[in-house]
């Protein structure tokens, strides 16, 4: 997992480092990139800022409590300007179709669609991440580091079937809505993936299965004795799924939300 960090240094520098400094021992200095490190002196900014942007699995937006209002010497917004390297950042990062995630700190709320410049007003849409910078920060990055594929420093207990409350966005276990406002809850075990639910008519699912290259394929039976295989892919950094049932009848798109 190679993680890239963005933040404004006036407004959030003093939680980034503690940030930081958690990621790299989960995934590793190599695999998350912050600039004051990740940029040699003298080095190019943007061509090194662009590399990563687009080699990252995921681009975490730390907002405080003024990213979007702060401004230039002038008076001038700063996201308003076409050289803020942070306007850059998420411009590209957005751009680039990877997981990216509004982390707020230090009490700061999701800017509304009316305080950002229209080519960032998409980051509105994207499922925010709240970072405590007082008691609460160890737990919170500790549920960050799992959403995000790595370890927590102690592992849950085994046994329970219910979805864990940290599913990763990069997984498939959660509860999910379907359009016709039908439950699916699902599992996931590594690669082994397992499905039940039902739909507003009361017909009853379940299927097991395997995650390969992105996608998973289950085979499943409902409560009519129709069989057939799920073929389900995350989209719009997991917020939904979509996915095909394939049976003898033939194949029908659906798609689901996330609902946990």
């Amino acid at each position: 997992m190679k993680v890239f960090v963005s933040y404004r240094r006036e407004d959030s520098q003093h939680i980034v480092s503690r940030l930081c400094a958690r990621l790299d021992q989960a995934f590793g200095s190599r695999n998350v990139f912050y600039d004051e490190r990740s940029v040699s002196t003298g080095g190019d900014f943007l061509g090194a800022v662009g590399g990563a942007i687009y080699t990252s699995d995921a681009i975490l937006v730390v907002i405080g409590p003024q990213w979007a209002t702060i401004r230039d010497a002038r008076g001038r917004l700063r996201l308003d300007d076409a050289d803020d390297p942070v306007g850059w950042e998420v411009g590209l990062g957005l751009a680039s179709g990877r997981m990216l995630i509004p982390l707020l700190v230090d009490g700061a709320g999701m800017p509304s669609k009316g305080e950002l410049p229209r080519k960032f007003r998409d980051l509105t849409t994207r499922s925010g991440f709240r970072l405590p910078s007082g008691a609460g920060f160890d737990a919170a990055v500790d549920d960050l580091i799992e959403r995000l594929g790595g370890a927590r420093p102690q592992e849950a207990p085994q046994g329970s079937r219910s979805p864990r409350a940290t599913a990763s966005w990069a997984s498939f276990e959660g509860y999910w809505q379907t359009r016709d406002g039908g439950m699916t809850e699902i599992l996931q075990n590594g690669d082994v993936v397992e499905l039940s639910g039902s739909d507003m008519s009361g017909v009853r699912y379940t299927g097991r299965g395997q995650v390969e290259r992105g996608y998973a394929v289950l085979n499943f039976t409902n409560s009519r004795g129709l069989q057939g295989r799920i073929v389900m892919q995350l989209v719009q950094n997991g917020a939904y799924i979509n996915g095909q049932v394939q049976t003898a009848m033939g194949v029908m798109p659906f798609d689901m939300m996330r609902r946990n």
